[in-house]
């Protein structure tokens, strides 16, 4: 906005060149009032179905359009306060920032710029009312968004939803081998990739630490060749000192929310399951696919609970998510296991011989 008296005595200002530009200067007060951006906030919300909250705006600019919630930052207020204030009073939720996702400039009629600060929240539990300035409150699916408002907050939209997208993307993956290594992990590995593996699982508890990062390391070196998916089981570390695309965790392991706190947001966490509820439970809480097992009885399942075919056949029913079926599986029952729903077959002992050919064997089974 154009300035033409001084704010501390009232007189004209003239343009001096200060730092590279043309400035507002005071001759009298012998004072460069420089021109600052308004602070303001924008909040990322994303429910457990992935889709992401938005308010209608009730008052210009935009009046009528769709952005997220938030709004400038007041004076003695964190851009953390403002955000969940924001929050609060646009959709009637309470709020935890989890990350920060960068600022962006925004124009805007009123006050010039705008310095619009990201943040995604975790909402409560609280049902939406829509509130101060916005006419209403929704959540979109990500891939289907109404026309925003703001291009700062597209920008905003784009960079939080980037890895979300790239995850839910595993979805749309081909189904077939999902290798979980034993004994000779790189060697299973190698030829797991060299057979067109969709998956291939680290799982390893005995090697000392330094050991298996290496070994995770030189695996995904394999995966990243062939364009495989690469997982560890268990280990959070290794997975991301590895760069691997995701983990596997069992019901007594970390969290799944503990486990998306800490790792970065683009990599797949993946539930074991053995029963309805369990698997409910993991796909409500945001798992991005299910390990289904043990199937049929099988040495490296012992003491597991047996789901059998009806029970794969039920949770992949009722899955939104990618099954993986594990425990029993085997060339002879395969296509059962796909007749059930599972998108990928899982198998230790299988492909400990003849890996590449038995992989490429799974795919055959999954493409007729």
């Amino acid at each position: 906005m154009e300035k033409t008296y001084c704010p501390q005595c009232g007189g004209r200002l003239e343009k001096r060149a200060q730092e590279g530009r043309d400035r507002d200067y005071c001759p009298s007060c012998k004072v460069v009032h420089y021109e600052n951006p308004v602070p303001a906030t924008a909040v990322v919300v994303l429910n457990e179905r992935h889709e992401l909250l938005l308010v209608r705006r009730a008052v210009e600019p935009a009046l009528g359009k769709w952005c997220l919630p938030g709004g400038f930052q007041e004076t003695g207020e964190t851009p953390e306060l403002c955000a969940l204030r924001e929050l609060r009073e646009e959709t009637g939720l309470s709020g935890r920032v989890e990350e920060w996702l960068g600022m962006e400039m925004s124009p805007n009629p009123l006050v010039g710029e705008v310095l619009v600060v990201g943040y995604r929240v975790r909402a409560g539990n609280e049902a939406l009312q829509a509130g101060d300035d916005a006419l209403a409150a929704a959540y979109f699916p990500l891939g289907g968004l109404p026309e925003l408002a703001f291009r700062s907050h597209a920008r905003i939209i784009e960079r939080a939803g980037r890895p979300l997208l790239a995850r839910l993307g595993f979805r749309d993956l081909p189904g077939g081998a999902y290798v979980v290594t034993s004994h000779d992990h790189e060697r299973v590995a190698r030829e797991a990739c060299r057979g067109g593996a969709r998956v291939v699982q680290y799982r390893e508890k005995d090697a000392p630490a330094a050991r298996r990062l290496e070994t995770a390391r030189r695996i995904r070196g394999f995966c990243r060749e062939s364009g495989t998916l690469f997982i560890v089981n268990d280990q959070l570390d290794i997975a991301m000192l590895s760069e691997a695309d995701g983990v596997h965790l069992g019901q007594d392991d970390v969290s799944l929310a503990d486990a998306r706190a800490l790792l970065p947001p683009h990599m797949l966490i993946g539930i074991s399951c053995s029963s309805l509820a369990e698997a409910d439970e993991a796909a409500r809480r945001g798992a991005d696919y299910l390990g289904v097992g043990a199937v049929i009885a099988t040495p490296t399942k012992e003491g597991y609970p047996l789901v059998g075919l009806d029970g794969l056949r039920r949770i992949a029913a009722a899955a939104a998510v990618p099954v993986v079926a594990i425990g029993g599986v085997n060339l002879d029952n395969m296509a059962a296991m796909k007749a059930a729903g599972a998108k990928y077959p899982a198998m230790v002992r299988e492909f400990q011989e003849d890996t590449a050919a038995r992989v490429a064997a799974v795919n055959q089974i999954y493409k007729s």
